[in-house]
């Protein structure tokens, strides 16, 4: 029977759990005919969402947005830009460009259709994960480099970067790190609550294909917003890679001559 997947919380920060968070609360309110008893659940977890809003983002949240937009804007205008450009290439007399034009216009469709209409969160998940597709498929980096793409490509990259490291800094600046545990723990409890109802209305309920499309789209956004927050704790984990010290005689000096664990 299809469930539905686990989201990272443990190592999603502040803001990108907030963001997460609101994601699937409108999700579930966007849902029609929806059991009274995930009516309650998600009427829950607005609330308590809405109090880690109400002492985090609150007293800078139009601030933090104002600023934020301009730069949400050029990597958005990119990837509205890179459309245009596969598009015109895709008219192309050449076949060769024409179907590096097509596989492009395919998998930038896949990630970013209606990407204006996401949140912050949800539009740096997709990009995130159609950046390392993009580098990672041979196929695909080939495509780039047959259209002569790769300098928009690296101008995405750079703003994506951009937008990520700043929205999260000011983020972190707004937010009482003391009272994150306790507000995160009781959105996390109500969230446990609504998605142990969700499977268990969906093993009972008359209408079962219902459910498996219910949760088989929220699969799709938990894994969409998973993907950039393992592939951080993965580099993290690369990045640490311990020196096994040259074992020390009396000729070569003391063992803190050799190098060590890094920290970070």
């Amino acid at each position: 029977m299809t469930i539905i997947n686990r989201p990272l919380l443990g190592n999603y920060r502040n803001a990108e759990f907030l963001q997460l968070m609101t994601t699937i609360l409108e999700f579930f309110k966007s849902v029609k005919d929806k059991d009274a008893l995930l009516e309650e659940r998600i009427a829950e977890l607005e609330r308590v969402i809405q109090i880690m809003k109400d002492v985090f983002l609150d007293h800078k949240a139009d601030s933090v947005t104002a600023e934020m937009r301009p730069l949400d804007v050029e990597r958005i205008d990119i990837v509205k830009g890179l459309k245009k450009f596969f598009e015109s290439e895709y008219y192309r007399v050449n076949p060769e460009k024409k179907n590096y034009a097509a596989l492009l216009l395919k998998s930038l469709n896949q990630y970013c259709d209606n990407i204006v209409k996401m949140s912050y969160q949800h539009k740096t998940a997709v990009i995130d994960k159609m950046l390392e597709e993009w580098s990672s498929n041979e196929t695909i980096v080939n495509a780039i480099n047959g259209l002569n793409a790769a300098s928009w490509v690296d101008d995405l990259r750079e703003k994506q970067s951009i937008f990520y490291n700043s929205y999260f800094a000011k983020a972190k600046a707004s937010s009482p790190a003391l009272q994150s545990i306790k507000l995160r723990a009781d959105i996390k409890n109500v969230f446990d609550n609504l998605i142990e109802d969700t499977n268990s209305l969906a093993r009972v309920s008359p209408n079962k294909q219902n459910y498996i499309n219910l949760i088989t789209e929220l699969n799709g956004i938990i894994d969409t917003n998973n993907e950039p927050v393992a592939n951080r704790k993965g580099r993290r984990k690369k990045e640490v890679v311990p020196t096994t010290p040259t074992p020390s005689t009396p000729s070569l000096g003391s063992v803190s001559e050799f190098p060590g664990y890094e920290s970070f």
